[in-house]
């Protein structure tokens, strides 16, 4: 992450309806790949900007940022985009030591697999998710859009996990915590899991990723209404 992108001589161009790259940043590694892409398809990609964070804080932890994005208005579009986003995000400091203890506090309950783990369901009941001996984490789904749970149940899996994701598309955007503490996955864990990423300025206030498909279009709409009142005004 501290060298700036340059495009390799063997690149090659291609003609193409749509182009698209996929920028994977790894903040424990301190690097990130690039991965140019092209479509011939006339259709219109239903959503032209994704962004991903997931950080893991169970055995195998990390913590890494994908974006993928579409785009037409111009030659090479990608290859501009790729560039302009690298340098945002590579200017971004984190502490990572301390971003994984603030969540392991909050998510991780130590030897959990030695103990039964009950989860909250969407009708706050409880039910049973593992007994000793088996490995399993509560989740919680939170709509940043709708301001409204989606999910909140049990997951089993080979490997413990605990982690926090967020998806955000501009249009749909939520926020997944999962945990191994006894009833984990309610309200005050999901509301204190959005504190600690803003205190670490990995989110915005509502959750939100920086620089997101969502925040551009807001920029957007925000500078049309103000051109908009503007000119009424004179």
């Amino acid at each position: 992450m501290s060298q700036p992108f340059i495009l390799p001589s063997n690149c090659i161009h291609t003609s193409a309806n749509r182009c698209s790259v996929t920028l994977v940043f790894w903040y424990d590694y301190r690097n990130y790949s690039v991965i140019f892409t092209s479509d011939s398809l006339n259709d219109h990609p239903t959503v032209d900007n994704i962004h991903f964070i997931m950080i893991e804080t169970a055995k195998n932890n990390f913590f890494s940022y994908d974006i993928q994005h579409v785009c037409k208005e111009t030659d090479d579009c990608n290859h501009i985009f790729a560039e302009q986003k690298i340098i945002e995000v590579t200017k971004r400091s984190y502490n990572i030591s301390n971003i994984y203890s603030d969540l392991r506090r909050l998510l991780q309950e130590e030897f959990a697999l030695s103990k039964n783990l009950a989860c909250f369901d969407m009708n706050d009941v409880v039910r049973q998710c593992t007994v000793p001996g088996m490995s399993g984490s509560c989740y919680i789904v939170d709509d940043l859009i709708k301001y409204k749970f989606h999910r909140r149940s049990c997951v089993r899996s080979a490997q413990e996990s605990a982690s926090v994701s967020i998806y955000d598309s501009g249009s749909f955007s939520i926020m997944t915590v999962k945990c191994n503490r006894m009833l984990c996955n309610g309200p005050l864990t999901m509301a204190a899991a959005k504190k600690i990423l803003q205190l670490h300025n990995i989110t915005d206030n509502n959750g939100r990723i920086p620089g997101s498909s969502s925040q551009m279009l807001l920029t957007r709409y925000l500078f049309m209404l103000t051109a908009f009142l503007s000119f009424r005004i004179k």
